[in-house]
């Protein structure tokens, strides 16, 4: 299929091609599963519990990222618990070697947590790869991933 696609750019470059957006495609499943787990939830009468998370960057606290998730959370009727904010420095890569990112894991493993909310994906992880691969995870574990920013913006019509 790939190679067949380069041989119609080659032959017709003329054409305009769109590429599909990733982000897109993830954004789209992980709004769906976000709204499946919060109608669970709900649906036995419990408000989600979610965790904050953030990048600090030049090891300052992120206290702006933090309070627009807090206020996200707050907006959504979601209950934040006493000491469910986490952080890690930025530049860290994988998201699981991070111990911030380690510890919201941890809470949504052990129920004390349905979700975790974040600014934007970039703070989860830049690469579409890594980022579905932790949007997966928390699929998995029953628990979702609500981003303040979206990752795609939705066209108002």
């Amino acid at each position: 299929m790939e190679q067949e696609r380069a041989f119609d750019a080659l032959c017709h470059p003329e054409t305009v091609r769109v590429e599909p957006d990733s982000y897109a495609q993830l954004a789209a499943a992980r709004r769906g599963h976000l709204g499946r787990i919060v109608a669970q939830l709900h649906a036995r009468s419990r408000v989600p519990r979610v965790c904050l998370y953030s990048l600090s960057v030049g090891g300052h606290e992120p206290r702006h990222s933090l309070d627009a998730t807090g206020a996200f959370a707050a907006r959504q009727s979601w209950k934040v618990g006493a000491g469910q904010s986490y952080t890690d420095h930025h530049g860290a890569t994988d998201p699981e070697g991070r111990p911030g990112w380690c510890r919201v894991r941890r809470q949504i493993r052990g129920g004390y947590a349905d979700g975790v909310v974040v600014v934007t994906h970039s703070v989860i992880s830049p690469r579409p790869d890594e980022y579905r691969r932790q949007l997966d995870w928390f699929q998995e574990h029953s628990a979702f991933v609500a981003v303040v920013v979206p990752e795609v913006q939705e066209v108002q019509r």
